[in-house]
């Protein structure tokens, strides 16, 4: 038999965790707000080659870009959208000064603000190979993946990259201050791709720096790159939910806050392999993975900003 304090102990394992509802209160405009989320290839592809996209160029080679509306792969982003943020020209009410980087958000978003995740081939240092966006293009929310199809692709992909974060004033991601953007900025060094000002670049909540559109067509060595203010949600995920989850993982709020469970997700440490694999063999199999895996994280990266963000009643 088992003693009082034994069976105490097993009966707070045994505990379930609390509904996801409890967890996220009120934000969400329906039960289950991301489940229809459209990555599935026609019937007719062949799933050998890369899905549907286009070459294009730059000054320096060639990349391969993939660009899709956000709502055909999300189809209630409009809803989501239209629930969360207000007009423009209506300003929100004090927020926190902690809430700074929400408070950027809610004053640019959709139009002004990019969403940035990456697929690189290890750790710092190591060739980043994938780029998806979610930015604003031709009135509307796109998904943009910019890919090096080989080893010799990835500055022109990186010059696609700054073409668009030149656009965009506020650029927004998960773990990017630590991980994303700094690779950004070091493989950009190692390709003599424009100066980093990030350690000279004053910033302010209210004012952003200029962008230097030359980046849009062009970054030459000595140009200065774009340097966007930076909204990192990690550090605002754990503000809001750390005392609530198991942990802060990307994938452990996208279950818990956002309602939605990946299947034949490929995991994160077979990536490098995979992409090593289609650059040796052509064969795009796994790669489709890799991009589903990408296009993922950026819709869950949207919609948790937009849960971050204060209701409606409180803007």
């Amino acid at each position: 038999m088992f003693s009082e304090d034994v069976l105490a102990r097993l009966s707070q394992v045994n505990r379930k965790r609390p509904p996801v509802e409890d967890i996220r209160g009120d934000s969400a405009p329906c039960p289950s707000p991301a489940l229809d989320l459209r990555f599935h290839p026609a019937a007719e592809e062949d799933v050998s080659q890369l899905p549907p996209g286009e070459e294009m160029s730059t000054a320096w080679g060639t990349h391969w870009v993939r660009r899709q509306p956000l709502s055909r792969l999300w189809p209630q982003s409009d809803r989501w959208l239209s629930r969360h943020l207000r007009p423009r020209e209506s300003p929100a009410k004090h927020m926190p000064t902690r809430s700074r980087d929400l408070r950027l958000l809610l004053a640019h978003l959709p139009d002004q603000v990019v969403y940035l995740d990456l697929e690189t081939c290890g750790f710092a240092g190591s060739m980043v190979f994938l780029v998806g966006l979610i930015h604003w293009h031709c009135d509307d929310l796109q998904l943009t993946q910019i890919m090096a199809r080989n080893y010799a692709e990835e500055k022109s992909m990186l010059q696609a990259l700054w073409s668009i974060v030149a656009r965009h004033p506020i650029l927004v991601t998960f773990n990017g201050k630590s991980f994303d953007w700094p690779m950004v900025h070091d493989r950009s060094t190692v390709h003599r791709l424009g100066r980093d000002l990030r350690s000279v670049t004053r910033k302010t909540p209210e004012a952003y720096p200029e962008a230097s559109m030359s980046a849009a067509e062009l970054l030459a060595h000595d140009d200065p790159r774009p340097e966007p203010l930076h909204c990192d949600l990690l550090h605002l995920a754990r503000r809001r939910w750390k005392r609530k989850l198991p942990n802060c993982k990307l994938q452990t709020l996208e279950r818990y806050i956002c309602r939605r469970r990946r299947t034949n997700d490929i995991p994160g440490h077979e990536i490098p392999a995979a992409y090593h694999d289609f650059v040796r063999s052509g064969d795009a199999w796994l790669m489709r993975g890799v991009l589903h895996h990408n296009a993922l994280d950026l819709v869950t990266l949207l919609q948790l900003s937009l849960l971050l963000l204060p209701s409606p009643a409180e803007q």
